[in-house]
């Protein structure tokens, strides 16, 4: 005899149909709550035992200056590359971003077990250098670029309009709705 089968026998059994319904009901909220007992003691042991970096905001970790030098190289370096475009000229860029960027930190990690508890210690990982110390950066995070706007002169059809906007496109990864080209005045 199937599951199905035996459904369809408990819903026919009209004395009982409401006992049945009902444990049911308690059997389902058992399960989901083991369910989500259980998937989130896996989750919290993964966690404490495989992570050896953590992100950290770069606003933290004082380097902030070296991301929005990066931010800016980069809108000097697309207003330079679009200038070159024929018909275009005086371009300005701005470049709007979802995140800072972030450092990947390393950690020491300690484990220890007594008594059958498992305790992590985390500590930062520091280089020490006359006499400074100096955390151990595994990897810098680049922010993520939400969106562009440019002001040229020339940028007065929809052709080149276009142009620019696909040229974005393809440097920045952004899609082109959200690349936003006006004319210039003067």
């Amino acid at each position: 005899m199937n599951y199905l089968e035996t459904l369809k026998n408990i819903a026919k059994n009209k004395e009982r149909r409401v006992e049945n319904l009902v444990l049911l009901v308690v059997l389902l909220v058992i399960i989901l709550v083991a369910s989500q007992f259980i998937f989130s003691s896996n989750n919290k042991n993964k966690s404490n035992s495989t992570s050896n970096n953590v992100n950290i905001d770069s606003s933290k970790t004082g380097s902030l200056d070296n991301a929005s030098n990066i931010n800016t190289e980069l809108e000097e370096k697309l207003s330079n590359i679009l200038s070159q475009i024929s018909g275009i000229s005086d371009v300005s860029v701005v470049i709007t971003y979802s995140q800072d960027s972030k450092q990947n930190i390393v950690y020491n990690t300690v484990e220890e077990e007594k008594q059958g508890e498992k305790t992590t210690e985390k500590s930062v990982a520091y280089n020490e250098e006359s006499g400074s110390k100096k955390a151990i950066i595994e990897s810098v995070e680049m922010p993520k670029i939400e969106g562009a706007i440019i002001v040229a002169k020339g940028a007065s059809t929809v052709e080149m309009k276009s142009k620019i906007a696909t040229a974005i496109s393809s440097i920045t990864n952004v899609p082109v709705y959200k690349i936003q080209v006006f004319e210039k005045q003067g």
